[in-house]
């Protein structure tokens, strides 16, 4: 089966080639990232539909927020810092050398770097650029490539001034030896690793040219907001899975696809559209499907009874629906029901129905659930654990108390990372496993 695969992944290759070869026009370009190279050609149908692949030119740089909204921020190297101006802003003053460690700070009269021996230096900026002479900068004790953007911010929350965010500009391929350390576990297939590559590449190639990301200070969080990142200690596993699949990508009409991965499903996927709707389009390989039971050495293939407290869940709910505008917010009396009301052509739920006790009806798609039911709630006891792990759930209401089953870890949407690791060790080569969970897209070496 596996080389069967391959056979039909290089025809749908050849094909590939052929069609991108008329390129699409774009009116725009994409301003490069970090020093690596640059992508042209967004469109805009990029958010929804993802990047032409014609855009690619060369490896792209990728600007990963590390930090956010911290006080102080801690930066190390075993070479000399140099920090200097970052950004289209006006240049100050030249780049200076610094021995570290550094801890900076910033007012609203700028940034205040106090380096080892307590010795400040006042600069009047809002961002800085800082690296060393070795090509690592640690940030609060986590080593980091290439260089580190120090940016003034203020808390979306608080809306508190003197807020810094950390941001790790690097290229692509460094980027993703640490995307890979975290996302799996150390023991797993090389062949898991290799189609976790693509898929992440792929991912972030889509996100970090969203409009909001190309209008901000970084593309993507280092966290389960865009990929988790552990920055520059990688495994010697996760560098060769990198190094062997460089510049490649999964692509569907002539657009790197928005590659979206979880966990584990559970035995049956999700539909991007279902969970993300403003955010992308109803692609074909992003549709839910049956993935049988491939990712069942997971714990949370199967799991529950996860049972809440009613007026806890309630509580959650609320305050979910006031942090999102959402009318949940206006819930008051009880839980009486949650039903699900949509589901995709697999089964899984994609849209739910809750209803409170004086019979008024909220509805949320499935991750929005999910979401709302593990919003935090101050006053919890200690050890208490109120999560749901996906939102393909059964509900039962009893005596006071929400109970849920479920199955699978995450939204469910494309590449089922355990699924994954089970068809590595099966036998099935990387190309295999992404046609498997991304059915229709294939995989094209755009730099």
């Amino acid at each position: 089966m596996a080389s069967h695969t391959r056979n039909l992944t290089a025809v749908a290759i050849a094909l590939l080639l052929l069609l991108s070869t008329a390129g699409c026009k774009s009116s725009a370009r994409h301003k490069s990232h970090g020093d690596a190279g640059a992508i042209t050609g967004v469109d805009a149908a990029t958010a929804r539909r993802g990047l032409p692949v014609s855009a690619l030119r060369g490896e792209p740089g990728v600007r990963v927020r590390i930090v956010r909204s911290a006080t102080r921020v801690q930066v190390a190297s075993t070479g000399q810092l140099t920090v200097g101006p970052s950004g289209a802003q006006p240049v100050a003053s030249r780049a200076r050398a610094f021995a570290g460690p550094l801890s900076v700070t910033h007012d609203r009269s700028g940034f205040v770097i106090t380096d080892a021996r307590g010795q400040s230096v006042r600069w009047g900026l809002s961002a800085l650029r800082i690296t060393s002479a070795n090509g690592t900068v640690a940030v609060d004790g986590t080593r980091y490539p290439d260089a580190i953007a120090l940016v003034a911010v203020v808390d979306q929350a608080s809306q508190a001034t003197g807020r810094i965010d950390a941001v790790n500009h690097v290229g692509m391929e460094r980027y993703l030896p640490g995307v890979l350390s975290r996302e799996l576990y150390a023991s797993w297939d090389e062949r898991a690793y290799r189609a976790q590559a693509i898929a992440a590449r792929s991912y972030a190639i889509w996100e970090m040219n969203l409009p909001r990301r190309r209008a901000s200070h970084f593309d993507l969080e280092a966290g389960q907001a865009s990929q988790a990142y552990l920055g520059l200690d990688a495994s010697d596993k996760a560098r060769s899975a990198v190094q062997a699949t460089r510049g490649q990508v999964l692509v569907f009409d002539n657009r790197v696809l928005p590659a979206f991965y979880s966990s584990c499903s559970g035995g049956t996927g999700q539909d991007a559209i279902g969970v993300f709707p403003e955010k992308v389009d109803d692609l074909a390989p992003l549709r839910g499907r049956e993935h049988g039971g491939w990712g069942q050495q997971s714990t949370k293939f199967r799991w529950g009874p996860v049972t809440y407290p009613n007026a806890r869940l309630m509580a959650a709910m609320v305050r979910w629906g006031t942090a999102n505008d959402h009318p949940i917010r206006g819930m008051t009396g009880g839980v009486s029901a949650i039903q699900p009301i949509a589901h995709n052509r697999v089964g899984r739920p994609t849209r739910f129905a809750v209803t409170d006790s004086n019979n008024r009806r909220y509805e949320l798609h499935a991750e929005q659930l999910r979401q709302a039911a593990n919003f935090a709630v101050p006053g919890d006891p200690e050890g208490a654990e109120y999560k749901l792990y996906s939102s393909h759930v059964e509900v039962q209401i009893a005596n006071g108390t929400v109970t849920f089953t479920g199955r699978g870890y995450g939204h469910g949407v494309g590449m089922c990372q355990w699924g994954a690791q089970g068809m590595a060790q099966r036998g099935y080569d990387p190309i295999a496993i992404l046609n498997f969970y991304y059915p229709g897209a294939v995989v094209y070496r755009a730099y």
